[in-house]
This record gives C-alpha cells, structure tokens and sequence, in this order.
C-alpha cells in the first residue's frame, strides 16, 4: 500500500495514520490531497495539502494504512 501512495499521481485524495511528532506509538489521521512525491536521505516519503490547508512532508516508512 505504501508503494502505492509513491506511485498515486498527483492531486489525489490520501488517508493515512501518522505518528504525532513523528516518532510516536499515538498515530492521527491524516487526510489531503498528495502534492508530490520525493526520495531523501531517509527513504521515499510524498508531501500532502492537509484539509485545513497544511503542507506535510510524511515518510511511507512510517505510513499505516487508515
């Protein structure tokens, strides 16, 4: 499923958990549209518009389906 949010084209609707933080057990829903895709020192990760209009850069390492 990851792979997939990597592959998905861009301006499509997501809906992952994500750990607060970061680095947390305690996991939020995120849910937006994907802006793009990249792949940083870290490993492969995509950039998501929020709903509330927020820009986050997540890492699919860490990604849980929702």
């Amino acid at each position: 499923m990851m792979v997939d949010l990597y592959n998905k084209r861009n301006e499509r609707k997501i809906r992952v958990k994500y750990p607060t933080g970061g680095t947390s057990n305690v996991l939020r829903l995120v849910e937006g549209v994907k802006l793009r895709s990249f792949t940083g020192p870290n490993g492969r990760g995509i950039t998501v518009k929020e709903s509330d209009g927020k820009i986050r850069s997540l890492s699919l390492s860490k990604c849980v389906t929702a």
